[in-house]
């Protein structure tokens, strides 16, 4: 090797020294295999494993979202399929059962026109808030969306028991206005029902509208109304219609929400003798013997009328044009209300105070008092709730704390999963990345009590013991990691359509730079994607945070033997009625959420300020430093 190398460089010397102007280059000598092999084995190896982290993401969503949810499916159509004595025979009977079972017939007929009468009146309630709050001179409208928030966190159990308290007979609030049997009986019906559901889903309709009006300007209005048009026919005629995307999708979401949501059913409604078709699934499983296959049956059928909606909604949206972003958009003023500002003021008021104060209020009262029907005289009041639920060994204590590290593992397990699916989705070429997005789309209207119940036929068939899962290998089925998995395939679908829509802010330039400097898409991912958006994922990490502390259904049916999450033992508790303990659980629940907002807040202001701290040290070490220099030149020149 070294000789001929030496014999190349002495005739280039000779070439040169003769006038030889036409050199040709010495072409590079292979290097060893035996150098270059190992090199080439750690590169290959790196990559497969990075490929491997990539995979992890898809393959998870398979397993916790697509499996369960097909397995639904087989057993609506093969109801031994899952049986120990296995059989592929199909059989309708199941479907056929829900319609003949007048209870089972009623439960699905009364969700879908109570959730279509929720949608409406979530629509009619959040527009009109999210105008008030965005386009007029109402005062003390930039709280309107914090409390909008604390509407949307809190969740719909405890805002159904605390009303029910509220209107229950010798509760509190009776003990002074003696309600009369016909207003009770009024708010323990269907419309007591469609009440707290309004309250609860008026918030996806104004996050939605607030974000339409953003691009919404006055110009549409100004034309209106130089053509002769008054302020409220303008917005009726024009703004309206703009804004109709926005409102039906918002809609969708409400009723999709309100036919699905256990908490509802499982407080104020079972409490009116109100059967709504996500109890009734429960029912079903819960019941002895267990009837898997109206459960299947009846999961199937809520899946389809929320499918129906959205291909009614797409319907509607195909047939018109919405477009009001142009580059000549302007910011909007805001209408003077006149003499219908403080009449607006009282109406909005009165919705938050309907929607969550007064509910917060009777919880924070309820976990304060020693029994509930003595009413609010001072010995009455005590702290032995809390004392009770905070004893150390207690089974309050360990729910707490169990749901506690649930929540935290299922927000962080999502929000570092949900970002690489988004990023195969939106910023990849790979095969399939179209049906992720469908599937991950589709999913989000997928009720959690529709999922855990999959996840009953997925993860306990007797097949799965040829894969090492079962009484005879690995135990996961009655395990709280099954538990686990339910939770973050309920939330996977929202961190990645949420990611995906981070993702359209992140310049493409910058990523193709990445790639021509030889990153891959790891590596692109951890380096550049992830710090861009860790302001985004922190937020998406406590949206998941909060839901998964309140997540009542996938747990109510998962939660292993004496091992309950928090808002199971909450609804125990008042189901054989602890109110004391059970409110007093609820507003630690309630802490834990302020606690992670205030954090949340707090900590990134501490970080800039700790920042800009040492940035003034730096400049006034600096400026002190070029002044001693300074002075000591002109010393120097003195002397």
């Amino acid at each position: 090797m070294v000789p001929h190398q030496h014999s190349a460089v002495t005739s280039l010397e000779e070439q040169n020294q003769g006038g030889v102007t036409d050199i040709k280059p010495v072409t590079p000598l292979p290097s060893s295999p035996l150098s270059s092999s190992p090199s080439s084995a750690r590169s290959l190896l790196r990559r497969g494993i990075q490929a491997l982290i990539m995979l992890i993401p898809v393959l998870i969503l398979l397993l916790f979202i697509i499996y369960p949810l097909f397995a639904i499916l087989l057993q609506s159509v093969f109801p031994n399929l899952f049986a120990i004595q296995a059989s592929i025979a199909p059989n309708l009977s199941a479907l056929i059962e829900v319609v003949k079972d007048p209870q089972s017939y009623l439960a699905l007929g009364n969700s879908l026109w109570q959730g279509a009468i929720t949608a409406i009146l979530a629509a009619i309630l959040g527009t009109f808030l999210a105008i008030l709050s965005r386009r007029t001179d109402l005062p003390l409208r930039g709280a309107m969306d914090t409390l909008v928030w604390i509407v949307f966190f809190t969740p719909s159990f405890l805002i159904g028991e605390a009303w029910s308290l509220i209107f229950i007979r010798g509760g509190i609030p009776d003990q002074f206005f003696h309600f009369s049997d016909g207003f009770i009986r009024w708010f323990f019906s269907p419309v007591g029902v469609i009440f707290i559901l309004s309250l609860k889903t008026f918030p996806f309709v104004y996050i939605a509208v607030i974000a339409a009006l953003r691009w919404l300007g006055s110009e549409f209005e100004d034309a209106a109304r130089l053509s002769g048009a008054r302020t409220l026919r303008a917005w009726v005629s024009i703004n309206a219609p703009l804004l109709l995307p926005a409102i039906l999708a918002a809609g969708l979401i409400a009723f999709a929400e309100a036919i699905s949501d256990f908490g509802t059913a499982a407080t104020i409604a079972q409490s009116a003798n109100v059967t709504l078709v996500t109890y009734q699934i429960y029912a079903a499983i819960n019941t002895s013997p267990v009837n898997f296959s109206l459960a299947s049956a009846l999961s199937l059928l809520l899946f389809i009328a929320i499918a129906l909606a959205l291909l009614i909604q797409a319907a509607i949206l195909r047939s018109r044009s919405f477009q009001i972003i142009s580059g000549r958009s302007r910011p909007a003023r805001p209408v003077a209300l006149g003499v219908w500002k403080w009449p607006a003021f009282v109406f909005c008021v009165v919705v938050f105070v309907v929607a969550i104060i007064v509910p917060l209020a009777a919880c924070v009262v309820l976990s304060l008092i020693h029994a509930f029907g003595q009413g609010l005289v001072a010995s009455n009041w005590t702290l032995d709730n809390y004392k009770t639920v905070l004893t150390q060994g207690s089974d309050y204590l360990d729910s707490l704390i169990r749901t506690f590290w649930l929540a935290v593992g299922t927000a962080t397990v999502t929000t570092i999963i949900g970002l690489p699916i988004a990023f195969i989705i939106r910023r990849t070429k790979l095969p399939g990345r179209g049906l992720l997005s469908m599937v991950t789309l589709v999913t989000i209207a997928v009720p959690g009590i529709i999922l855990a119940c999959g996840y009953i036929f997925a993860w306990n068939a007797p097949y799965l013991q040829y894969v090492g899962l079962g009484n005879n290998g690995i135990q996961f089925y009655g395990t709280v990691w099954l538990l686990f998995a339910a939770f973050i395939g309920g939330s996977l679908p929202y961190t990645t359509r949420l990611s995906i829509g981070a993702l359209d802010q992140v310049g493409q330039n910058m990523l193709d730079t990445a790639r021509v400097q030889g990153a891959n898409l790891f590596q692109i991912l951890v380096r550049i994607v992830s710090p861009l958006l860790r302001t985004h994922l922190a937020s998406v990490w406590l949206l998941v945070f909060t839901g998964t502390l309140f997540e009542l259904a996938a747990a109510e049916l998962l939660y292993p033997p004496g091992e309950p999450t928090l808002p199971v033992l909450i609804t125990g508790l008042f189901g054989t009625f602890r109110i004391g303990p059970a409110m007093a659980l609820s507003m630690l629940e309630v802490g834990l959420i302020a606690l992670a907002l205030i954090l949340f807040k707090v900590i990134p202001w501490l970080i800039m300020r700790i920042i800009e701290m040492r940035a003034r040290r730096k400049v006034a070490h600096v400026s002190t430093h070029q002044a001693i220099e300074q002075e000591l030149r002109d010393a120097a020149g003195y002397i």
